[in-house]
């Protein structure tokens, strides 16, 4: 069964950005409108594949509207890769390593910093999520808080910090091929 639903632009960026990804990284999966966007059930079936979550899921962040008697349960994991900028500059290099539609707020992240010093590093704003990290490999520095209350602490393999929601934070490699496991919790 073929059907539309209509939804906000902004509604969908905020869906996506809760896995990381950018609209760039579903362009094909949407239509513009002149009010916002139009997904089909084929573009609905496969951003809810991309994201790992059912249809249902997607309608329901979307705020819009669809026959619940039709099956919106869609199985399947599409690894998903993102090179994230900051200020122009690399910064990490994300892999999804696990998603799941039983827990839409879980996100498990193989991550690469890349910054390459403490001084180039650069605070993000914080975020929703809580996280926990993980040192899978290498030595990892870390920087958290805001001035005059900026803490950095430096992390070897097999070490972990969390990191309370809407915290400042970034993490530098101090080694090349350092890898960290970020589980957020949204």
């Amino acid at each position: 069964m073929e059907f539309n639903i209509t939804a906000r632009l902004d509604d969908l960026q905020k869906l996506i950005q809760k896995r990381k990804m950018t609209l760039d990284n579903i362009r094909d999966l949407y239509d513009r409108t002149i009010d916002g966007i139009t997904i089909n059930s084929t573009q609905l079936k496969n951003i809810a594949q991309h994201l790992n979550v059912t249809a249902a899921y997607v309608i329901d962040e979307l705020g819009g509207e669809y026959d619940k008697s039709q099956s919106c349960v869609f199985g399947g994991l599409i690894r998903f890769d993102r090179l994230r900028h900051v200020q122009g500059e690399p910064a990490y290099f994300y892999r999804h390593l696990l998603k799941t539609t039983s827990d839409k707020n879980l996100l498990v992240l193989r991550t690469t910093p890349l910054f390459p010093s403490a001084e180039k590093a650069i605070l993000n704003a914080g975020h929703k999520a809580r996280e926990f990290v993980y040192i899978l490999s290498g030595t990892v520095g870390v920087k958290w808080g805001s001035h005059p209350h900026l803490h950095n602490e430096v992390l070897n393999e097999g070490d972990s910090i969390f990191i309370e929601e809407w915290t400042p934070h970034c993490f530098y490699k101090l080694e090349p091929d350092s890898q960290i496991l970020a589980i957020d919790y949204l």
